[in-house]
């Protein structure tokens, strides 16, 4: 009869039960820091590409980042504009006609271009979030 001997076996099982106590821990702060440094880049394009005397500051004010939100097993924040400017105008209807447009306005596509900015800027912070807190234990 044939025998099957493993050796470390159970330190790799602990070490990943281990790792996936940091990723409990670690991703919701990742997910703020990464969060944040988005929601710098979209106030920075904001006040970048609409710089007229029409411009009231309101819409990149308004830029937040969401609570943590659950869908399919997975975590994530959305960064955006929400609520509404002096005037009574949704800001995330702002912010949309000027990303896209309208058949008398061209579009001005600051989120996009924000977004593509600051992606590796996001994916830094959140890695070093990710390390400091592997560096915890």
């Amino acid at each position: 009869m044939a025998k099957f001997n493993v050796v470390g076996l159970d330190d790799l099982q602990e070490r990943m039960l281990r790792q996936e106590q940091i990723a409990e821990e670690a991703v919701p702060e990742m997910l703020k820091a990464g969060g944040a440094v988005m929601q710098e880049a979209q106030k920075a394009e904001i006040r970048k590409m609409f710089r007229s005397h029409r411009s009231t500051g309101d819409l990149a004010a308004s830029v937040i980042v969401s609570k943590i939100k659950e869908k399919n097993d997975a975590k994530m924040v959305e960064v955006y504009p929400d609520g509404k400017d002096r005037h009574g105008v949704r800001n995330a209807t702002k912010g949309f006609v000027l990303q896209y447009g309208r058949k008398n306005m061209p579009a001005r596509p600051w989120f996009t271009a924000a977004n593509t900015k600051a992606a590796d800027a996001v994916n830094a912070e959140m890695r070093r979030v990710w390390e400091a807190k592997q560096n915890e234990r």
